[in-house]
């Protein structure tokens, strides 16, 4: 880290003492491209209790990723950390460690959406940005079927008493579910359907880079009936879902 970068951090704590002085409440959004995590998250940092919408693309190992996370968020928003939930989205293999899951004071939210939509979408979203491996079956079934079994693994670490969404759940039932969230979260508003746009939305690497996330408000999704998915890369992704799912379920009773 540079003597600049430093010196900067160190200036934003000095005019935001909330940082290191009072208490606070994390929430991690746990979960893989393309399964609405970026609308999810948008729908919850929208809400006056909850400060962050996006990816900050860091590992939580101790008491300074904290710090360093609290810089980022009043960097972007601007936002009086004090008595809020301060969110992550999470949709690669970043390391949280066990001190971190101890802090009574984090809950983490799992999202799955089943493997052929987000396949295509994620194909999609690579004719869309160019980036080449998104737009290859292979590569992206890899990716699906890696980052469900790391989602399997940390839903061991956490044990019981998460949050666990099934993205289709979000679209086909979105009022409940968004009071499910609401009432497991404690919040005195409400979550809705309709949400705020900040700074990074639609800014490729921040979250979702396509032009529905602009909308601010939670709808269906195009289902790319021209993209095709081999069945022996379909087969291979359904049993990590499968899988996937069955752990989710029974760790977050």
């Amino acid at each position: 880290m540079s003597l600049q970068t430093k010196a900067r951090k160190l200036s934003i704590i000095a005019t935001n003492p909330e940082i290191l002085f009072c208490k606070k409440k994390y929430l991690f959004v746990v979960s893989h491209m393309r399964s609405r995590p970026s609308v999810l998250s948008h729908i919850l940092g929208s809400n006056p209790e909850i400060c962050g919408y996006k990816e900050l693309h860091q590992s939580y190992k101790g008491k300074m990723s904290l710090i360093n996370m609290q810089i980022e968020l009043v960097k972007d928003l601007k936002c009086n950390l004090r008595n809020k939930y301060l969110l992550d989205k999470i949709l690669n293999n970043f390391t949280i460690s066990d001190d971190i899951l101890k802090n009574t004071q984090l809950k983490i939210l799992f999202l799955l959406r089943e493997p052929e939509a987000t396949i295509k979408s994620i194909i999609n979203m690579g004719y869309k940005t160019e980036v080449d491996w998104y737009k290859d079956p292979i590569k992206v079934t890899e990716y699906y079927c890696k980052r469900l079994r790391h989602m399997e693994h940390f839903a061991n670490r956490v044990g019981a008493g998460y949050f666990f969404v099934e993205s289709n759940e979000l679209i086909e039932n979105s009022e409940e579910t968004l009071n499910k969230i609401t009432k497991w979260l404690n919040l005195n508003d409400a979550l809705k359907t309709t949400y705020s746009t900040f700074k990074d939305t639609g800014v490729i690497g921040y979250g979702d880079p396509l032009e529905n996330i602009k909308s601010g408000v939670l709808k269906p999704t195009k289902s790319y009936p021209t993209i095709k998915v081999p069945e022996d890369l379909l087969s291979k992704a359904t049993n990590s879902y499968k899988k996937c799912r069955i752990t989710l379920l029974n760790t977050t009773k």
